[in-house]
């Protein structure tokens, strides 16, 4: 079965706690959208609303850093399962993995809808997630690059080649139209946001249950 992780990004702030409640009876995890205003147009969140949060929920958190030296601000989020950075940020990827690992935390590294797989393919090895972007990072409620399925197919072909046991996961425009072409070309992972902002339950029981 798929696994399903809800980004927080649509949800309304200032009722948060309903709202995770309604997650953790049908949701894998809570993926957390990191944004410095720096690497992205945008500005989130950081550790005060993330501590805030851990205070209420047993899920697990997956923090996506969206930042300039996720280098240093990995650190601030070891309460989170996962860490994802991005390839695009960081000149010496495998230090930054092997910090992560002795933290013993996941590690995953995320793409851009325009770098290209060929980024990451040195570290398939080494991370457990391939994070693949469906839209340009920053805000919610894009539309899905298609370009992306063809990244996907490639990565899958790549990781079942060398029988690594890297996931990939894809973030950005999903719904009840992109994630069965997502699941269809590879991918093992879906984070979604806006779609998921009303009737939790049920679209998350669609996620899941999506013949690949």
């Amino acid at each position: 079965m798929t696994e399903v992780g809800v980004s927080i990004l649509s949800a309304d702030f200032s009722n948060l706690r309903p709202y995770i409640k309604k997650c953790e009876k049908v949701i894998d995890f809570i993926h957390m959208d990191i944004m410095d205003g720096n690497f992205v147009p945008n500005l989130t969140f950081g550790t005060p609303v993330i501590n805030s949060l851990r205070k209420i929920t047993k899920l697990p958190f997956e923090a996506h850093l969206m930042v300039i030296n996720p280098q240093i601000q990995w650190k601030w989020y070891l309460s989170s399962r996962r860490i994802l950075f991005h390839i695009e940020t960081v000149k010496e990827p495998e230090k930054l993995i092997s910090h992560i690992k002795k933290a013993k935390k996941e590690v995953g590294i995320a793409l851009n809808p325009e770098t290209s797989i060929k980024k990451i393919i040195p570290f398939l090895d080494r991370i457990d997630v391939a994070f693949l972007m469906g839209v340009s990072p920053g805000f919610a409620g894009q539309k899905f690059k298609r370009n992306v399925l063809k990244k996907i197919k490639n990565l899958r072909r790549i990781i079942d080649a060398k029988n690594l046991n890297c996931k990939i996961s894809v973030d950005g425009g999903i719904n009840h139209r992109t994630a069965p072409l997502c699941l269809k070309a590879g991918a093992d992972i879906l984070i979604a946001s806006s779609f998921l902002a009303k009737d939790i339950a049920k679209r998350v029981r669609f996620l899941k249950n999506i013949k690949k």
